[in-house]
């Protein structure tokens, strides 16, 4: 997975070099949007852009803290 600043550009550029859009971007409920590609060799890559910043209790997630050691 690799961090993007703006996964919409990037997948249609991508695609316009060859690449194979496996899933166009999305947006997903916990605050990320993102596409998967493979490239010319078939390799998959993920790519991931932060566009909100949400609770994870709003989408099903849970905080989980790690005691003491």
């Amino acid at each position: 997975m690799i961090r993007v600043a703006e996964a919409d550009s990037l997948a249609r550029r991508a695609a316009a070099a060859g690449a194979t859009l496996l899933s166009e971007p999305q947006t997903f409920p916990y605050g990320e949007r993102q596409f998967s590609a493979a490239d010319l060799a078939g390799h998959v890559w993920t790519f991931s852009q932060s566009v909100a910043d949400i609770d994870p209790g709003t989408w099903g997630g849970e905080l989980v803290s790690r005691g003491a050691r």
